[in-house]
């Protein structure tokens, strides 16, 4: 899994800092297979916190409508506004990529 995170954030490498200098708060990047945080900017609690409850149930829930909807298509990105932040998601594969901004 490793491979592949690096192998994409290099290819991806001035995307990913065009993302991170944009008034980001913070991201974790989770593995999808252990369901576990990868790497992240939060402290270990909120990034769990995120993992748990954003990618856990929500992302999931909303894969699932995408499917319902139109089993030929699928779920590239989801942006959720709050009052207080903007949660930036990105499912594939292997992992999960969420910018807090």
């Amino acid at each position: 899994m490793n491979r592949i995170l690096e192998k994409v954030i290099h290819q991806n490498g001035t995307i990913v800092d065009r993302i991170l200098s944009e008034h980001t708060i913070g991201y974790v990047v989770s593995d999808n297979m252990a369901n576990a945080v990868a790497e992240t900017s939060f402290d270990n609690t909120s990034a769990q916190a995120i993992l748990k409850h954003l990618n856990g149930l929500l992302v999931s829930t909303c894969q699932s409508v995408v499917r319902d909807i139109d089993p030929s298509n699928k779920l590239c990105f989801m942006r959720l506004a709050t009052r207080k932040f903007e949660y930036l998601v990105a499912p594939e594969e292997y992992f999960t990529i969420t910018v807090v901004q």
